[in-house]
């Protein structure tokens, strides 16, 4: 019985255009990624103790005397024609073979853009050295002409003349990229981009360092001079290789084989660095990332992990410490086309963020790790200790209960956060138990029986949030609340209170002035000081009180909630200062030791602030 075709397939009818513009849509700073990866991958085929890739800077006759990037690695060599295959787009010659290990497009469509003028191929394979360049002319990417003799060839035979140029052996298997970049005088090592972006003196190492998580069994990554911050030819290691240049490190089993490692990173000598500095290719700033399957993603490092660190149980010394969430092979997560993420699997397919593990990372803390960072804490004061005593009460009076973590039987999940507290899902038919889908509507709240009393178990209060006032610009600007008033970390209970901010000069300038013409200014001076604190850190701290009450009211959803606690609502409830000032005029002048018909202005005031 014949078969009748059924289908017609779909062609490209302006391959030029889909070829570039599937070229140009890659993110170009995935470059170093995809031609390290294909390096590695294909040393690892290599024969035992001859695993390596090479890093360096070199010139070629093609481009004078100005350095170009060169990457060149031992393991399996292509032919002449293998060579050729492998230029076009989604050509593969099998998953890790030599340059097209790894994601078969990958290199190619990362580099070509910021190298315009040529990338050059050379593979040696028994002893027989071909070479391709590939770049763009006249708004066409492809295989550029090489004059050999009377007419032009696409791969041509280089032995020869790597022989003269003494500079590689012909008697093992080879392949080396060298990147042109978009003009013939452009430095390819010091700015790979051509300007966008601009790139430090450190980029090479500092990417190596945050995206390679470990390396496969044997292989040896060199950077030659030029390509790192130090001299003469120095070896790449990951970072769990430099396990014995930190403080302490360990690594936590929290399950279904994620690992958690913690790292501290004391700090070096007297200098701004961290102790890994020594011996390093590049800075010791901490990190935080995920790990899946040997590459970091979604690092986060300076002041953005000093600004996410709390949320971990991280208040203080992010600067030393360092998170690295590690997945096992087997998670439901995989990388997003063009590596710069990884993604659930299944309709959600959203992004995986190192935050999703935040509450994993705060509970499974080593006690180590804790000592360190309560050592690191500033000390609390009888102002802050009275303060929370106060909001405390407040929050027994406002019955909030707080929200218990449960471990659910099948394992770790990723999960959204419900509606607010008091809300149940509503389950209809069709959703098939697909909690995913599940809309939530409040539930009825308003039926209390005559006389009813709250059960002990229903007295599971909120604790009043850790008040931590920072006085250090640097401090304040960790915490990403510059020019603004405070910060509240959920996962920690803490409240960060930037005294820095401009309503707590306002407060002070406006109780100095009221006070001037006390006999002594000294004392007039840090009353204001403590006044002015103490007003803006308890209006900050009612407002975090209040809203935590809001979860208690059926039309207020968590992302209401969420909005209420924001760094910009709590600056609002500190410019209010005002409206409490009263308390800190009655405390002055009975301080003070002011008249009565002083106390009685304070009243007119008082009114006239109302």
């Amino acid at each position: 019985m014949s078969h009748i075709k059924q289908i017609t397939p779909i062609t490209i009818r302006d391959i030029d255009f889909t070829v570039s513009r599937q070229i140009e849509q890659c993110p170009k700073t995935m470059m170093l990624r995809e031609l390290v990866m294909n390096a590695v991958e294909a040393a690892a085929k290599a024969p035992a103790n001859r695993r390596v890739v090479e890093i360096k800077g070199k010139s070629v006759a093609e481009c004078g005397e100005t350095r170009k990037l060169a990457i060149w690695n031992t393991g399996p060599g292509l032919s002449s024609t293998e060579l050729d295959h492998i230029c076009d787009l989604a050509a593969s010659l099998g998953k890790d073979m030599a340059l097209e290990g790894n994601f078969g497009m990958g290199a190619k469509v990362a580099s070509l853009p910021s190298n315009t003028l040529g990338m050059r191929y050379r593979s040696c394979r028994y002893g027989v050295v071909s070479q391709v360049i590939l770049g763009k002319r006249e708004g066409v990417y492809g295989k550029i002409w090489i004059p050999v003799e009377d007419s032009f060839e696409e791969v041509v035979d280089v032995t020869e003349q790597v022989r003269d140029e003494g500079e590689y052996q012909l008697d093992e298997d080879w392949t080396e990229v060298v990147l042109f970049g978009n003009r013939p005088d452009q430095d390819t090592v010091a700015d790979p981009y051509d300007g966008d972006p601009k790139q430090d003196r450190q980029w090479i190492t500092t990417y190596l360092y945050h995206r390679f998580y470990s390396l496969p069994a044997g292989v040896e990554v060199y950077l030659h001079e030029g390509t790192h911050p130090r001299d003469g030819r120095r070896q790449f290691k990951p970072i769990p290789e430099r396990a014995d240049a930190f403080g302490r490190v360990e690594a936590v089993d929290v399950g279904e084989g994620v690992r958690i490692h913690y790292l501290y990173d004391p700090a070096y000598q007297d200098g701004g660095h961290n102790k890994s500095i020594s011996g390093s290719l590049t800075s010791s700033v901490s990190t935080a990332a995920i790990v899946f399957r040997g590459e970091m993603y979604d690092v986060r490092k300076g002041r953005k992990w000093a600004a996410d660190a709390p949320a971990f149980g991280i208040p203080f010394g992010a600067r030393h410490i360092s998170i690295h969430v590690e997945l096992p092979d087997n998670f439901r997560v995989r990388h997003e086309p063009y590596r710069r993420f990884v993604q659930l699997i299944g309709s959600d397919q959203r992004q995986v963020l190192v935050e999703d593990f935040a509450e994993l990372v705060f509970r499974n803390r080593p006690e180590w790790l804790i000592e360190i960072i309560n050592s690191l804490a500033p000390k609390s004061s009888a102002s802050t200790d009275d303060l929370r005593k106060e909001l405390q009460d407040l929050l027994n009076e406002l019955r909030v209960k707080t929200k218990s973590p449960r471990e659910m039987e099948d394992g770790l999940h990723l999960v959204d956060e419900g509606g607010a507290r008091g809300a149940r899902p509503e389950h209809k038919e069709g959703t098939a138990g697909d909690s995913s889908k599940t809309p939530i509507s409040p539930t009825d709240l308003i039926f209390n029986p005559a006389g009813a009393k709250r059960a002990n178990i229903s007295k599971n209060l909120e604790q009043a949030p850790e008040i931590i006032p920072l006085r250090d610009e640097d401090e304040v600007a960790e915490k990403g609340i510059t020019g603004k008033a405070a910060r509240y970390v959920r996962e920690t209970n803490q409240l960060f209170v930037n005294l820095t901010y401009s309503a707590v000069s306002s407060a002070q300038d406006h109780l100095g002035l009221r006070y001037a013409t006390y006999e002594d200014p000294e004392i007039v001076r840090e009353l204001a000081r403590q006044w002015s604190e103490r007003l803006v850190m308890g209006r900050v701290g009612y407002a975090v009180v209040y809203a935590q009450a809001k979860q208690l009211i059926r039309e207020w959803t968590s992302d209401d909630v969420k909005k209420a606690l924001e760094p910009e609502s709590l600056s609002l409830a500190a410019d209010g200062w005002r409206d409490a000032v009263s308390t800190a005029y009655r405390s002055i002048s009975r301080r003070l030791g002011a008249a009565k018909t002083q106390e009685g202005s304070d009243d007119e005031v008082e009114g006239a602030l109302a």
